[in-house]
């Protein structure tokens, strides 16, 4: 379950007005600057996770890529070789002698 990136907001803002109050006391303020650290890692994190599920809905179905290129070697004429006859030869291959 995905939290809302207005509800981590807010909890940022209470968490900067904890750090004013405790300005005189170091100890209370770091704690309260380290939440704050983490609320906004949670927040990009989330941004990243979206970027990524974007680019994955960028991939080519096999539908789309059928539109695209259309039918494999369908409508090709086949192409006949012309060979030359060589009296001792025995294929169309160098290798066959």
């Amino acid at each position: 379950m995905a939290v809302a990136n207005e509800t981590i907001i807010i909890k940022m803002k209470e968490e900067l007005g904890r750090a004013e109050k405790w300005a005189d006391n170091p100890e209370k303020m770091s704690k309260s600057i380290s939440n704050i650290r983490l609320l906004c890692d949670l927040l990009l994190e989330a941004d990243e996770t979206s970027k990524s599920n974007q680019i994955d809905s960028n991939e080519i179905s096999p539908e789309e890529m059928k539109a695209m290129i259309g039918k494999a070697n369908a409508g090709q004429p086949s192409v006949n070789k012309s060979t030359i006859d060589h009296e001792e030869a025995n294929g169309d291959s160098l290798f066959d002698f």
